[in-house]
């Protein structure tokens, strides 16, 4: 009984912050990401509600593919000598696992072409090298496919940037999202060979109500 009550007073306390919250986050259970995003111009962004994909909303899943510890920058081009999809190691971009991502040639991109392709085109396919480090504690070098080549919407990360760092609230081992005016929220768009680094700190969850629910806006 003073376990419920000490909750309910907790979820009391927090509510005003939540109402606060009327951004894109993810609604629901679905975790919000937040974290530390550095331009290859040096300028560092407090951000939240990040995702990857192609548009802010979009839920792609993204692949990463291993890199050939071979594969070299060359004046002729930067051509994959393999067929990513079938002949290199693969995981998917999953921001829960993830703690850091870094972009260590963001000028070098690297293209595969199909050759058995049957359109009268074949488009090459864009990506760039990306380093992933795991939460748990291993960093390897991937290939991060950005899209066709010359595409109007390649993979992104979409966030919102602000002011100050977030501190999320915890209580009883799960961090709560803190209430933020959307009028203190930039929606930013950062092409992956504009970042140098994304350092991701735990996510966080909306703030629950009385009976059991999130909060939704």
């Amino acid at each position: 009984m003073n376990r419920i009550i000490s909750c309910m007073f907790i979820t009391l306390a927090l509510t005003p912050t939540a109402h606060a919250w009327k951004s894109t986050e993810a609604q629901g259970e679905r975790p919000i990401f937040f974290g530390v995003l550095t331009s290859q111009e040096g300028n560092v962004f407090s951000v939240t509600n990040i995702s990857v994909g192609r548009s802010a909303s979009a839920r792609d899943k993204i692949i990463l593919y291993e890199m050939p510890k071979d594969m070299k920058a060359s004046a002729k081009g930067n051509v994959i000598p393999v067929n990513p999809d079938e002949d290199l190691t693969t995981a998917q971009l999953e921001l829960l696992k993830i703690k850091k991502i870094v972009v260590p040639h963001p000028r070098t991109l690297w293209t595969w072409k199909d050759p058995d392709s049957k359109r009268s085109v074949s488009i090459p396919r864009e990506y760039i090298e990306v380093v992933i480090t795991w939460r748990s504690g291993s960093a390897v070098h991937y290939l991060l496919e950005l899209g066709p080549e010359d595409t109007r919407r390649p993979v992104k990360i979409y966030c919102d940037v602000v002011d100050k760092p977030i501190q999320g609230i915890r209580q009883d081992g799960t961090l709560f999202c803190p209430g933020l005016k959307k009028v203190d929220l930039r929606r930013k768009g950062a092409p992956f060979p504009s970042v140098k680094t994304l350092v991701l700190d735990e996510p966080c969850f909306k703030v629950p109500t009385e009976n059991g629910n999130t909060n939704k806006k």
